[in-house]
């Protein structure tokens, strides 16, 4: 959800900051500032009055210039005595230092000159109007633009954030009605990309666990229903044989039955610990090559030979030892089972993975990789002497799974037989 956060500030900031800077700089460049077209007025008069009060300084008679003056012209002129004017001292001091004194009065302005020779001050005033054009109607158009622009902003970052999340309802619509093959398509640039993610893995889980139940539900009516037809058969038997020899056999085969249907439970139980417990799983740092060289040892007693070849340098994962111990020794245990006469386990480095490969001299998988991860799924080539239910790669898969791990299926070039190879991040 970082982006999505990222995502909002910065357009935050771009519809505040940005907007308003640009449309400010857009309404000085369109209309001048008061300031500027006052100061080019003052400029302008200060000149004007300057040598109006130098002219009038050497004239005998000067009112006679300001009573010619034009009425209606742009600029009103009038003589002011000193005596008649009230002006603080220090404004006083100025003007008659010879530099002109203006004052203002909302957006109208007067200079006073000082006129020497009359004891007077000469009086310079626009009869225009200097005041700011009207700006009303551009200042609303303005404000009415930056909405505007602001709406449009915050609608290009909702949309695509909506349309993401209006698919994402749609999609858990349809898997909440039977599709459990509905997935989001993440696209590369996603507000909720993560939420995404985490929907898509979610839909997956649910899906393996609808599934594993089909299976299991279909493996295990078949591979009860046998067990209990020889029950229900020897106890039939036992009921009509009178020789104590012959019932005590058929006992202990409705004993073995028994056992069968127990141990297929308890595979059950322990397959569905393993869902339940995968949030509970204790990664830390292992070195592959010990784990594996421990499992060996241990199933070195058989018949057939193991070959180990650990890695040359040490070989660290982030993992379970336990769950990889399990994942071990059940691959061991199917080579052992379908192997001739030798396993070969190695440990190489490659790239940023380890793996771990091993390999028998058996007659290999013929059936699809697919099926084989299933539970309850056994090869063509399981005897009744290979003893198991067909959930060892199932629960290696699902192990592996949590680890980050991949699984791969295979046929061993070196024995010519089946090979399962791990690969782990290191």
């Amino acid at each position: 959800m970082r982006l999505l956060t990222l995502s909002l500030i910065v357009a935050v900031l771009a519809a505040t900051i940005g907007l308003g800077r640009m449309l400010d700089s857009l309404f000085y460049y369109v209309v001048p500032s008061s300031s500027s077209l006052h100061n080019d007025n003052v400029l302008i008069l200060e000149q004007i009055g300057q040598e109006l009060a130098d002219t009038l300084n050497t004239m005998e008679r000067p009112q006679d210039v300001v009573t010619n003056w034009p009425k209606h012209g742009r600029y009103h002129l009038s003589i002011v005595p000193l005596d008649q004017i009230q002006l603080p001292t220090s404004l006083m001091q100025q003007v008659k230092s010879g530099e002109p004194l203006l004052l203002t009065n909302n957006n109208e302005f007067s200079l006073y000159f000082y006129l020497e020779t009359q004891q007077a001050l000469l009086l310079l005033k626009p009869t225009f109007s200097t005041s700011q054009p009207e700006t009303g109607e551009l200042k609303l158009m303005l404000t009415l633009l930056f909405y505007a622009a602001l709406v449009l902003l915050i609608w290009m970052w909702t949309y695509p954030l909506v349309s993401r999340l209006i698919n994402l309802r749609h999609s858990a619509q349809l898997f909440g009605k039977g599709q459990l093959d509905q997935r989001i398509k993440v696209g590369s640039v996603s507000y909720v990309k993560d939420l995404e993610n985490e929907f898509n893995h979610m839909a997956q889980r649910i899906q393996n666990l609808v599934s594993d139940v089909k299976l299991l539900s279909n493996a295990v009516s078949h591979d009860l229903r046998t067990p209990l037809a020889r029950m229900r058969f020897g106890i039939d038997t036992i009921a009509e044989e009178q020789n104590p020899d012959q019932q005590h056999l058929y006992l202990q085969r409705l004993g073995d039955d028994v056992d069968e249907m127990t141990c297929l439970v308890e595979i059950l139980l322990d397959y569905a610990r393993l869902e339940q417990t995968m949030v509970r799983i204790d990664k830390q740092k292992v070195d592959l090559n010990l784990i594996v060289q421990h499992c060996v040892k241990a199933k070195n007693a058989t018949v057939q030979r193991i070959i180990f070849q650990p890695s040359t340098e040490t070989s660290w994962v982030f993992g379970d030892p336990k769950y990889l111990q399990i994942v071990i020794n059940n691959l061991l245990q199917n080579a052992l089972q379908y192997g001739q006469s030798q396993v070969l386990v190695q440990v190489h480095h490659s790239e940023h993975q380890i793996c771990l490969s091993i390999a028998d001299d058996g007659t290999g998988f013929s059936e699809d990789e697919k099926d084989l991860l299933k539970p309850f799924v056994r090869g063509k080539h399981a005897t009744d002497k290979t003893k198991g239910y067909g959930m060892g790669l199932a629960i290696v898969q699902r192990i592996i799974e949590w680890h980050d791990g991949e699984l791969v299926i295979t046929r061993s070039q070196k024995l010519k037989g089946a090979e399962i190879i791990i690969k782990l991040p290191i």
